[in-house]
């Protein structure tokens, strides 16, 4: 009411305790939000990943800390050009096909760099691309995702959508600097498979609920239509 600010003022008279368990309180009771925090983590530990392990394992140290700089610019560009792009593709051809790209983009340059050690720059100035526009994915719709699947509930799902990527940031920092470097990919592909798992999850149901609830409305008209 108010265009909203009832609603405004009625949060902010709340304590940041009270915000904190409305923020848990979401995340407990709704299935979605469930199962589309693991993809949200993500979307802070690939970050996090290629700030804090690909720059130093691939660029730092086999190449040279001037050409960190110069990997950046790639990667950022890749992110920047894509973040434009990917919102019209996804009008084409739809939001699957869009995230499966981005995580396909992900588990390829992780399987490589698991099994291969490049030996010129511009392999891996096209990792920095292909990683850069998977993160252009992830930073840009899983945003609109939450928009269109908490509709009405948008509040506390944006507080659990930068509460669980800063999660993923933290995460990525910690285990670069705790675990050796190929089992944190490991983890890492595993951790990708269960976000698009949870992700796939979330479609599916979506797809099927309202299949199922039209054809649970035509069976209840069908009996009431026999008595």
């Amino acid at each position: 009411s108010n265009y909203g600010e009832d609603e405004r003022r009625e949060q902010e008279g709340k304590s940041g305790i009270q915000l904190l368990m409305a923020t848990f309180s979401h995340f407990i009771n709704n299935k979605y939000q469930m199962l589309i925090t693991p993809l949200t983590i993500w979307s802070g530990i690939e970050q996090g990943w290629f700030g804090a392990s690909f720059t130093v394992a691939y660029i730092k140290c086999p190449i040279g800390i001037q050409y960190i700089g110069y990997f950046i610019i790639v990667y950022a560009s890749a992110d920047a050009f894509c973040s434009v792009t990917f919102g019209y593709l996804l009008k084409k051809i739809g939001r699957v096909p869009v995230f499966t790209m981005a995580a396909v983009l992900n588990l390829v340059v992780i399987f490589i760099l698991l099994e291969w050690t490049p030996t010129t720059h511009s392999y891996l100035y096209l990792f920095a691309v292909m990683w850069g526009m998977a993160d252009a994915v992830w930073q840009t719709q899983i945003n609109a995702f939450y928009g269109v699947i908490f509709v009405g509930n948008e509040e506390p799902a944006f507080a659990n959508y930068r509460l669980w990527e800063s999660i993923g940031f933290l995460a990525a920092y910690l285990l670069s600097n705790n675990l050796q470097l190929k089992v944190f990919m490991y983890l890492m592909l595993a951790w990708l498979l269960a976000s698009y798992i949870g992700y796939t999850v979330i479609e599916v149901y979506d797809q099927c609920m309202p299949a199922i609830d039209i054809k649970a409305t035509d069976d209840k008209l069908t009996r009431d239509g026999d008595k």
